[in-house]
């Protein structure tokens, strides 16, 4: 059984730490993250071309991840495949023993290194995860029997700070009777918000796992002057505790206050676990876990 969804369903705090695939085929640096933190995190996500920036593949970094011990958590995107593709890369991930799989849309590739890529999105996240679905009942999305059914925990996207929340609401409720059996958010900043989201999740049993991340200081800059085309707001009182420090004294101090976030999230049973980003830094994952008491 997925480790993810064993440490979910049995109460416990997971926390998923976020690798980066490598622009390029160097993979050392990115698996020295698995070896350091294997032991303190549940598991490994792996992102797919993150913001339409063409990078490794993320079914071969998960099944480098877990060739390195950790257990990873695919992302799959609808933006660069057909069903045809999706549903043969969801059987390749299956028979590699790759259970956790993230739906995510995919950022348009007009934002990203190749602009003129052709996006697809022959499936939404939505269709996608019932194809998923379809494929552990035993036939594709042509209604074909397989020989041998993957087994997936499956996951999607929810956004708590989207403005208004009830269409986000709506749209929960269809990737849930799809199929999604956890989510992720988008970084989370303002505890607020999060708290308001929670509570309109009152009755539903599927998981939550907050992204908490370490901002940088073009991240930080950029939501300084409001350039930020994220699905996420980072609060004054929050860039006031970075303002005016630089290099690895600012780095310090960002994944210090992503602990203190993580700790709060926690204590107030806001989500069930956490999804950890912070550039791939071993050293940041380090203090924010120290931060939050983990």
């Amino acid at each position: 059984m997925s480790k993810l969804k064993e440490a979910l369903d049995s109460g416990a705090f997971a926390a998923v730490a976020e690798l980066q695939p490598p622009k390029g085929v160097r993979v050392e640096g990115m698996l020295a993250l698995v070896a350091a933190l294997q032991d303190r995190v549940t598991a490994f996500g792996v992102p797919d071309n993150e913001q339409a920036r063409m990078r490794l593949s993320a079914l071969a970094v998960s099944r480098l991840a877990q060739e390195a011990g950790g257990e990873p958590l695919w992302h799959l995107t609808c933006r660069d495949r057909n069903r045809l593709a999706l549903e043969s890369e969801l059987l390749g991930a299956a028979a590699l023993g790759i259970e956790n799989v993230l739906v995510v849309s995919g950022d348009y590739v007009t934002l990203g290194d190749h602009p003129d890529a052709k996006p697809v999105y022959d499936a939404d996240s939505v269709q996608l995860l019932q194809i998923a679905r379809d494929l552990a009942a035993g036939r594709d999305s042509a209604g074909l029997t397989l020989d041998g059914a993957p087994n997936f925990f499956l996951g999607a996207v929810v956004i708590p700070e989207a403005e208004p929340l009830a269409p986000q609401l709506l749209k929960f409720e269809k990737k849930v009777k799809a199929g999604a059996q956890f989510f992720v958010t988008p970084p989370v900043f303002d505890l607020e918000r999060l708290r308001a989201f929670r509570q309109s999740l009152a009755a539903n049993p599927v998981k939550l796992l907050a992204t908490v991340k370490v901002l940088s200081l073009e991240e930080a800059a950029q939501a300084d002057t409001e350039e930020w085309r994220q699905v996420f707001r980072v609060p004054l009182e929050f860039l006031s505790e970075l303002k005016d420090l630089e290099g690895e004294e600012f780095s310090r101090r960002a994944a210090e206050l992503a602990g203190g976030l993580l700790k709060r999230i926690k204590a107030e049973n806001l989500a069930e676990g956490a999804y950890l980003k912070a550039g791939g830094r071993v050293d940041l994952i380090n203090l924010v876990l120290k931060a939050a008491g983990l």
